[in-house]
């Protein structure tokens, strides 16, 4: 189900906005969150190694990118 809801969300944010890309930056470790943006078209580009700071450390973090269906 949530593939399905987030390959909607990003038609309509197509459709409606002039935008290029739509970005998510999920935990490295969020297996889950990370299924669901592949499902949906996303594309993996990069992992940033120690990019964020949570409860008292560092975090990796992935960078996932779904560009406009015309530009890809």
């Amino acid at each position: 189900i949530m593939p399905r809801a987030v390959e909607q969300l990003c038609r309509e944010g197509f459709a409606r906005w002039d935008i290029v890309r739509i970005c998510a930056e999920p935990y490295r470790g969020n297996t889950a969150s990370r299924r669901v943006l592949e499902k949906a078209g996303f594309a993996l580009e990069g992992v940033m190694r120690s990019g964020i700071w949570k409860n008292g450390r560092l975090r990796d973090y992935c960078m996932y990118a779904l560009l406009r269906p015309e530009t890809q």
